[in-house]
Formats: structure tokens, C-alpha cells, sequence
């Protein structure tokens, strides 16, 4: 496991299973704080009904919000110009955590305070993937994150204890 620091945000790159990537996303979430993962409302109905009540039961937001750390078109579906709606459920156990990630492997999410608004989120968290050998089609996995003081102040330690890491600045 590489953690990767670029100007905006940073990037673990890693080869890790579901239950690791949900253990090192519990380990970025500060005390008094919650995991909310986003899920595109309009896809709902593409799931089943208990993929559905897992997600609803644990709603904690619905908006528009684009979180990621660069500008990027919205995919605009819904109407012209006006951006899908995003529900952020929260997952506090490590099960839950999973079962997040199992819905979505490319997720994006935000540590936020518990009883915060939206607004007020601490550290977005995403999960990306990309070719190493395209022959192959081999995948790198990369989970980036936007708030690095609190990777370096309260998480690195944690990590390095659970994982095998080493950092490249």
C-alpha cells in the first residue's frame, strides 16, 4: 500500500479486499464522526429490495452536492441542467461499510460530525480504479481523500499499525 500526496488531495493506492478497503475507510473517520456514502437516486429502482431498504433505512441526505476535489461535469440526466439527486446513507459497522462498498466499488464519501449539516463535511473519500497493463487488463485501485491533516494528524499512525505502507511525498 503506497500513500500518494498531490497538491489538492491524496491517494492510497492499494490491492486490498472489500473488508480491508472498509477497515482503512473506518480508520479516516475522526471521532464523533460518520461515513456517508453517496448513491445516485435514480438508480435506485436497479436494486433489490433489500439493497433498497439497507439505503433508505440509513438516509441521512438527499441533494445535488459534487463533492470530488476537481471540476468535473455532473452527469446531467434528471432535467437538462439540473444534477441527479444524491442520497448519502450513513455506515457506522464495518459490515455496513462493506455492503456500501459492495453496492458501489467506485465509491465516493464524506466523514462528517454527527448532527452537522451537509455542508460542514470534514474529508471526502473515493474510490477509483485505474489499467495498470491494459494486455492484462489488470486494475489499480486507488482510494483518494481530500482533507490530508487528518490522514497525517490522526489516521497515518492507525494505518501504518494495521497495513503495510509506505509514503511518497
Amino acid at each position: 500500500m503506497e500513500i500518494i500526496f498531490k497538491p489538492s488531495y491524496g491517494m492510497i493506492k492499494h490491492n486490498e479486499t472489500s473488508e480491508n478497503v472498509a477497515l482503512l475507510l473506518n480508520l479516516l473517520v475522526e471521532e464523533n464522526s460518520m461515513l456517508l456514502f453517496s448513491f445516485y437516486e435514480r438508480n435506485m429502482h436497479l436494486f433489490d429490495a433489500d439493497t433498497q431498504k439497507f439505503i433508505s433505512d440509513r438516509r441521512v441526505f438527499v441533494n445535488s452536492e459534487w463533492v470530488l476535489p476537481w471540476e468535473e461535469s455532473i452527469p446531467h440526466w434528471d432535467k437538462p441542467n439540473i444534477p441527479p439527486k444524491i442520497i448519502w446513507f450513513s455506515a457506522t459497522q464495518i459490515e455496513d461499510i462493506v455492503k456500501a462498498i459492495e453496492i458501489d466499488n467506485l465509491f465516493r464519501c464524506i466523514v462528517i460530525k454527527k448532527g452537522e449539516e451537509f455542508k460542514q463535511y470534514s474529508n471526502v473519500l473515493f474510490h477509483q480504479e485505474y489499467y495498470s497493463s491494459v494486455e492484462e487488463e489488470d486494475y489499480d485501485y486507488y482510494l483518494g481523500f481530500t482533507n490530508k491533516h487528518v490522514l497525517l494528524n490522526y489516521s497515518l499512525e492507525k494505518i501504518i499499525k494495521r497495513f503495510r505502507v509506505s509514503v511518497i511525498e
